[in-house]
């Protein structure tokens, strides 16, 4: 694992937000958001997670706080997600079990969510979240069809039997 730093490596940054409709190769080609990639440029934007590099994370199972891979073996989440239609659904990568206690000493969000620190469950799937319409335009000044299969974010999904929220 590598130093920890400041600012989570799936944080935008102010440089970063400029987007575009581009072939991702995160979601094998197919169409995604974009914005260029210049991490430390600007101001970190902890709310908003860089478009490519949160595919990666899910794509790679990249931990949010390093950027290193997290292995099977060293997968932590806060269950970060909602219940939508019988599934549990994160837009949140794994975290390494050191990553995860570094962030709850400088996150206040996570620092609340401490009890929700768990092994991350296996059994999930990888969901590509389709973005579109009026709150796209607002969010990031383009106007996107729904009906034309971009991708915003990628989504790890579970049964909802298998997580309790």
């Amino acid at each position: 694992m590598t130093t920890l730093p400041r600012v989570p490596w799936n944080a935008a940054w102010s440089a970063e937000a400029r987007y575009e409709v581009r072939p991702c190769r995160w979601v094998g080609g197919k169409l995604a958001l974009w914005s260029p990639h210049q991490p430390g440029q600007g101001k970190p934007i902890f709310a908003r997670p860089h478009m490519v590099r949160q595919r990666r994370s899910i794509a790679e199972m990249r931990c949010t706080v390093c950027g290193e891979r997290a292995p099977a073996n060293d997968r932590w989440w806060f269950k970060l997600g909602r219940m939508q239609e019988g599934w549990f659904m994160s837009t949140e990568a794994p975290v390494h079990r050191a990553c995860a206690d570094y962030a709850l000493t400088v996150c206040p969000h996570l620092r609340e969510r401490g009890a929700d620190l768990e092994r991350m469950p296996g059994g999930y799937s990888v969901l590509s979240a389709i973005i579109g319409g009026p709150a796209v335009a607002d969010d990031f000044g383009l106007t996107i069809n729904p009906g034309r299969g971009v991708i915003g974010s990628l989504k790890l999904a579970w049964p909802a039997s298998m997580v309790s929220a």
